[in-house]
């Protein structure tokens, strides 16, 4: 053994030299002071075992005990270290051996020497300690198991270093030197073909696979048909030796050796129906995807359920979740680009979307965008016709072009990073794009097409509609002319002024901390906070870029299939007179702090499984709509339409 600063190593050494692991306490503390003596200038922390060890010792003792990895026990007038680590090392040459001899029978309990304290060993269930420990790798613990069996079978000594395939592939060994006897050959698969007429064939050769082997290994049972047969045989097996009255040591192997080949079983069983659960998440995953709004963080991923509502993450793990996606995202066939693309817009956040869901996307996030810049383009001309002042994109069209593409930076960043994105070349030419898209041009030799083209918006559209809400007096041309000549006039003095007052103007210090402390003593009324609550949530509900109102829209069209208009109108607005109503009736009681996230699903959930609301059938949009809806009434945003 190299040298150690261990104490339980430490035991085990001075034992294995004793060769006995029953150690005086007294003799041992001597010792121990000559071996620090000697080694530490190896290992300093041995220097604590100089002068006299006894104290140190006996309190590292009493920790070596509560970890189950030494004992003491009283020897008359002196007291006596028993090593565990001596015994598991035993009986881990015990496994060894026994994994070249099937004959040698399990170490048992009742194999410890009579003065061996037992209770200070941990007892383990069979069942719980394979299964939970089946796929684990070697340890170099020192702590010795007692592994008990069902069936009133002799407990199994069992250090925690030993792999349980070890027992699994020596369980196998056991069983297969049994059925190789004349006399328990022919009787079991005499049994086993009666109780399958149907599968001679089959159970011939299983059984001929197994006992017959040359190779006196583990033999793999997953397969459906050897899983099947192989737990037959165990059973009748089990069932023919429980009936022995007066067992052999033979015969209890034989049974613990059953008791492990049908753990492991189980164990196969459980893990084939998780693997199949994994599996059918991970499709439901590839799914969901698929699904409106098409783009995803990996926040939104993660909240992903399955039919049955319950939550995909849990199903599969979190290395499972990164591995399809970077399989997804990286994986490609004839130099074309992989399945899901990845942008990420200009808050950092990643989003994940299919290639041939990215036209559909852009195409409705630039019918909403038309909307949206539009009205901002026209009130802001409106504004400058106003005060007779131009804008520079008003006329411009290279100007107006790039007030296009900041505005789509600045309102729709989703938009933006798509129509940005390294991918979006690529994809607009490749073929395999939906055919009711196919048109859809993105590109121009090479060049992305004028932000203009793609909101449709010409700058002569809004310049004449933002004229057309000016009053009747800007209309009539040398009034006009005169007013604005006046007007800019103005408008430059005031401008003059305003920069020399700020230049002079000093600001009183005091009159802004007596500011900020009326600020901080201002109470607001319960609605003001649970409005503000609901305006800090609505960031969770609504995707990056997006707004309240172009969100509702769009769920709307989703669980409104209604064809004509009125009916289409009459039911949105019975929807949302049930929200208003409950939404109403429920804020009474809300207060700030109870608002939450969780809160308010809960409050949908409750919203939308009421029979009115059931009768409509994409309850998951509907949903949706009816979270985004109550943090609008909340917020005291405008009403929707």
């Amino acid at each position: 053994m190299g040298t150690s600063s261990n104490l339980s190593s430490i035991i085990r050494f001075y034992a294995e030299k004793q060769k006995s692991p029953f150690i005086d306490q007294r003799e041992f503390c001597t010792w121990v002071k000559k071996y620090a003596e000697h080694h530490v200038e190896e290992q300093a922390e041995l220097v604590k075992y100089l002068g006299d060890p006894t104290g140190t010792v006996t309190a590292e003792l009493v920790g070596l005990e509560q970890k189950h990895l030494a004992a003491v026990i009283p020897n008359g007038n002196k007291k006596m270290i028993v090593s565990i680590a001596y015994f598991a090392q035993k009986y881990v040459n015990t496994y060894k051996e026994l994994i070249k001899n099937e004959s040698i029978p399990y170490p048992v309990e009742t194999d410890l020497p009579k003065k061996f304290p037992t209770a200070i060993l941990e007892r383990k269930n069979a069942q719980e300690y394979f299964i939970q420990n089946m796929n684990q790798e070697p340890t170099k613990s020192q702590n010795l198991y007692v592994v008990v069996f069902p069936r009133d079978l002799p407990a199994l000594l069992l250090p925690a270093c030993v792999p349980i395939k070890v027992l699994v592939e020596s369980s196998q060994m056991k069983i297969r030197k049994i059925l190789k006897k004349d006399e328990y050959h022919d009787y079991f698969l005499k049994k086993m073909r009666q109780a399958n007429p149907s599968k001679e064939i089959s159970v011939k050769n299983f059984f001929t696979s197994f006992v017959d082997k040359d190779y006196n290994g583990y033999i793999d049972v997953t397969d459906g048909d050897q899983y099947y047969l192989w737990n037959q045989l165990c059973y009748f097996v089990r069932q023919d030796f429980e009936k022995i009255q007066d067992r052999t040591q033979d015969d209890t192997s034989v049974l613990q050796a059953i008791s492990i080949s049908e753990i492991h079983s189980s164990y196969l069983k459980e893990k084939f129906q998780t693997d199949r659960k994994r599996e059918e998440a991970l499709k439901e995953l590839e799914s969901n995807l698929g699904q409106p709004p098409y783009f995803f963080s990996t926040p939104q991923i993660l909240k992903f359920q399955d039919k049955h509502g319950k939550l995909l993450f849990g199903q599969y793990s979190e290395e499972d979740l990164k591995e399809t996606l970077l399989k997804l995202s990286t994986e490609s066939e004839d130099n074309t680009l992989p399945k899901l693309v990845v942008f990420k817009v200009a808050s950092g956040t990643r989003y994940y979307i299919y290639k041939n869901k990215v036209i559909s996307l852009i195409v409705r996030l630039c019918n909403e965008a038309h909307d949206n810049i539009k009205d901002i383009l026209v009130n802001k001309w409106y504004e400058s016709l106003l005060e007779y002042t131009k804008l520079p994109e008003m006329t411009n069209k290279d100007k107006f072009e790039k007030k296009l593409e900041l505005l789509v930076e600045d309102n729709s960043p989703v938009l933006y990073a798509l129509l940005t994105a390294n991918f979006i070349t690529l994809l607009s030419a490749e073929k395999n794009l939906d055919d009711s898209l196919s048109t859809l041009q993105l590109f121009a030799d090479g060049k992305l097409l004028p932000y203009s083209h793609l909101l449709m918006l010409r700058s002569e559209d809004i310049l004449a509609e933002a004229k057309m809400k000016l009053p009747f007096i800007y209309t009539i041309p040398i009034i006009s002319w005169i007013i604005g000549l006046f007007r800019s006039r103005k408008i430059e003095k005031q401008k003059k002024e305003a920069k020399e007052k700020q230049l002079h103007e000093e600001v009183d210090p005091m009159s802004v901390l007596d500011n900020e402390e009326g600020e901080k003593k201002a109470k607001k009324g319960r609605h003001e906070a649970l409005a503000d609550k609901a305006k800090e949530l609505a960031a969770e509900f609504i995707p990056e870029g997006s707004t309240v109102d172009r969100e509702l829209n769009f769920l709307t069209k989703q669980w409104n299939r209604m064809i004509s208009k009125e009916a289409y109108n009459n039911l949105t607005e019975d929807v949302n007179s049930l929200i208003r109503d409950y939404t109403r009736r429920v804020c009474n009681t809300l207060t700030a702090q109870s608002f939450t996230k969780e809160r308010i699903e809960n409050l949908a959930d409750a919203l939308v499984r009421t029979p009115n609301m059931q009768k409509i059938q994409d309850q998951k949009a509907l949903t949706e709509y009816v979270q985004l809806y109550m943090i609008r009434l909340v917020s005291n945003s405008p009403k929707k339409g």
